[in-house]
């Protein structure tokens, strides 16, 4: 691809410059840090050219191709943006399902396209809100919902397909997040194909990253394969499985080698579901990465593009997909930037910021944090410049206007060469291991998490990794209070309805559904459909979650790595 002889001329202008012009202004004007190191701990030079692409061996039809071809680097779709924006998602939810429903409206009525439910602690865990272990803890950080009644309230005038997805964030409850969106739309009159669900039910991620998972691994890994399944047979427009980087990142990994702990859980996911006799091609398009990076926004732009690349030769190469759509990557990301409670205001930029990085990098579905979401619940007003903010981006400054426009830049290439070869080589010493589930289990992840999060916390404290008005630049003010508020009344009234359920329903067809689940759980049978049944009877959540505890156990943590 490149003419050795320019390449060296180049190389030798570029020699010249830096003894001649570089040199000589540096020993005037010092540069501003010792060195510098991006997020993925590369040594970012002062200037990139073609020769460090060809130093790198870069092959435009190789490692780029055009976009919604392989390998997909340069996006999953020939148009991407200028034909279909990313789709605005908003992770929401509080309190009661009443006061999250109006909630909802308001969001609607602001262009969301996607409501992303964030339920509270206790549903993430499989309790109940009456249960002791819930105390203190329902609808704090999310809606509580116990039970198929608790749907019908939230999405009350608010139909399922009116949204072009509909996503609840739950990891350790897949089969039932699935459940109760399925019975939801019947009471509604829908059908599954009358509308589209995300779910992100990444359980693996829990175990080293989170915190959520309440079964052991090996169960939990094949409830959340069962969605993958009984999509794939049933189901096939909706998303069952979002393997996330998000966490792994946040807690300490670092986005490249975060990425590969996320890529191999998703070969964990995979492999098992090719086990059960699916193709891959019956379901590989409907898997969902989410990535993150809020450190470098070079390096996020070029995270997206290197892990499409992996994510296509992956499934072309080691399982075999004939179905390009199998190959082309959905990605979600969270636009932020490490928002802080110490002068709120500034987390406009960081957002900001952190959203045009990942339009930059071809997002497929985006959503984005709220400037005042360090102090508590956002309130409306953050949220709505949250919205327009992605759709000032999508709409305005002419952001999108051309499919990946970073690419070809000496820079950009040159780091998403770089960061696609520390996956892949991550990935050889995971694969080296036994692959994930051993790594989880031996604690190698979590060891290497740990370890990043002290570097990553000595950065900060040492002054290398700013923060303005944090670190730097901080002026002594007090911290502002968040006008959020929870309502106390939100536990009684859960408990109130909770109640009123149980004396409504058929107990003796609640019985004979949980007694299905459990078979189900102690066989090889898909769990799904008795769940769902389990649901439709208004069974509760924490019913259903003790069935399964009662045949697998509870996850008992080992602290040792």
């Amino acid at each position: 691809m490149f003419d050795k002889q320019k390449i060296e001329e180049i190389r030798q202008a570029k020699q010249a410059w830096e003894a001649g012009a570089l040199g000589p202004h540096g020993e005037k004007t010092p540069e501003r840090r010792r060195t510098y190191r991006n997020d993925v701990g590369v040594e970012v030079g002062a200037l990139y050219t073609p020769a460090d692409l060809a130093e790198a061996d870069f092959d435009y039809a190789r490692d780029l191709g055009f976009p919604g071809q392989y390998p997909f680097t340069r996006g999953i779709t020939p148009g991407m943006f200028r034909t279909e924006a990313p789709l605005l998602r908003v992770y929401a939810g509080y309190g009661s399902p009443e006061a999250s429903n109006a909630y909802y409206q308001y969001l609607l009525e602001l262009g969301a396209e996607e409501i992303v439910m964030a339920v509270d602690l206790p549903t993430q865990v499989g309790y109940d809100s009456d249960h002791v272990m819930a105390q203190g803890e329902v609808g704090r950080v999310g809606v509580a919902i116990d039970s198929l009644r608790d749907m019908e309230v939230l999405f009350d005038g608010i139909p399922l397909s009116r949204m072009k997805r509909v996503s609840m964030l739950g990891n350790s409850f897949g089969p039932l997040a699935l459940a109760l969106f399925v019975a939801l739309g019947e009471k509604q009159g829908l059908t599954p194909a009358d509308f589209v669900v995300d779910l992100q039910n990444d359980v693996l991620k829990e175990y080293i990253a989170r915190g959520t998972q309440f079964l052991p691994i090996r169960p939990a890994l094949r409830l959340a394969v069962d969605v993958v399944e009984y999509c794939a047979r049933r189901i096939p427009r909706w998303y069952p499985l979002t393997v996330c980087v998000n966490h792994i990142n946040s807690a300490g990994a670092g986005s490249s080698r975060g990425t590969a702990f996320a890529l191999a859980n998703a070969i964990c996911y995979v492999e098992e579901a090719l086990r059960r006799g699916l193709e891959i091609d019956q379901f590989a398009s409907q898997l969902t990465m989410f990535l993150d990076e809020r450190e470098d926004f070079f390096v996020a732009v070029a995270n997206l593009r290197a892990t499409r690349r992996v994510w296509a030769r992956l499934m072309k190469e080691r399982f075999g997909a004939r179905d390009p759509r199998s190959m082309g990557l959905h990605i979600t990301s969270y636009g932020h930037g490490g928002e802080t409670v110490h002068e709120p205001l500034n987390n406009i930029t960081r957002i900001t910021l952190g959203t045009l990085a990942y339009v930059l990098g071809g997002v497929t579905f985006l959503y984005n944090g709220s400037y005042d979401e360090a102090l508590s619940i956002p309130s409306r007003e953050a949220v709505r410049v949250a919205i327009r903010m992605q759709q000032i981006l999508a709409h305005e400054l002419g952001v999108a206007n051309t499919v990946d426009p970073l690419g070809g830049s000496y820079y950009v290439e040159s780091l998403t060469l770089g960061i696609h070869d520390d996956i892949v080589r991550e990935l050889e010493r995971i694969e080296a291991r036994g692959g994930a589930l051993r790594c989880i289990e031996e604690g190698d992840f979590r060891q290497a998490i740990a370890e990043g999060a002290v570097r990553r916390q000595a950065a900060f404290d040492q002054g290398e990794r700013i923060s303005v008005g944090v670190n730097k630049f901080r002026m002594e003010a007090p911290v502002p209070r968040s006008n959020f508020r929870a309502d106390p009344s939100v536990a009684q009234r859960q408990a109130e309805r909770l109640g009123q359920v149980k004396r409504d329903r058929d107990a003796a067809r609640v019985r004979a559904a949980l007694a299905d689940v459990a078979a189900a759980a102690r066989g090889t049978a898909n769990t799904v459909p008795p769940i769902l049944e389990a649901v439709r009877a208004y069974a509760t959540l924490g019913e259903i979650c003790d069935a399964l505890r009662a045949v697998f156990g509870e996850y008992k943590p080992d602290v040792t790595y």
